[in-house]
């Protein structure tokens, strides 16, 4: 995979895992880069208190994701067939032992719903439009060769980010079906 689709794919993650926390959104009630999340987290974790507080928000994320599908064959950002959450998790490890500040944690701290909105559309054409099925955005169908694809995968991470963005409410999760699986 190519360091580019890598750290775009990361950052869209996260990005989303952040309009999630209570002070945006609000979908998973998390208080990771905001200020109860600061005061909190930087008093045990001084130094790496950001990189944490996105991991409990993408944790966060995830289960809520999990929650509200009930099943394996919907792929979303957060689901273990797509490869996007595990790249986060890893990306997030790795920033625990560097020692300069990085610019994606103040672009996330520095957040409101309209800054993050322009942030996380910047790689989007269009606003998607997915078909509402139960507690879902369904997006359409991807086959398991497809999730081997450079470009699929970074459209993908694209559309569903997007989806996101232009969501009302109530939450729902956008995905993807696994193709041949049911809806």
């Amino acid at each position: 995979m190519s360091s580019d689709v890598l750290d775009e794919t990361v950052e869209l993650v996260l990005g989303v895992a952040r309009l999630g926390e209570a002070d945006l959104a609000g979908w998973w009630g998390s208080h990771g880069l905001d200020r109860v999340g600061q005061y909190v987290l930087s008093r045990t974790f001084r130094r790496s208190w950001e990189t944490v507080a996105l991991e409990l928000d993408v944790l966060s994320a995830t289960h809520r994701h999990r929650e509200s599908l009930g099943r394996q064959t919907a792929l979303h950002l957060f689901c273990d067939e797509l490869p996007f959450r595990r790249w986060a998790s890893t990306w997030l490890a790795e920033q625990k032992t560097s020692a300069e500040p990085l610019r994606l944690h103040d672009e996330l701290k520095g957040w409101d719903i309209d800054r993050a909105r322009k942030w996380l559309t910047r790689g989007v054409a269009r606003q998607p439009e997915p078909e509402v099925v139960g507690d879902g955005l369904y997006l359409g169908e991807l086959g398991l060769s497809e999730l081997e694809d450079e470009a699929v995968l970074l459209s993908t991470a694209r559309l569903l980010t997007a989806c996101y963005v232009y969501m009302g409410t109530p939450f729902r999760v956008p995905y993807f079906n696994l193709r041949g699986q049911a809806r």
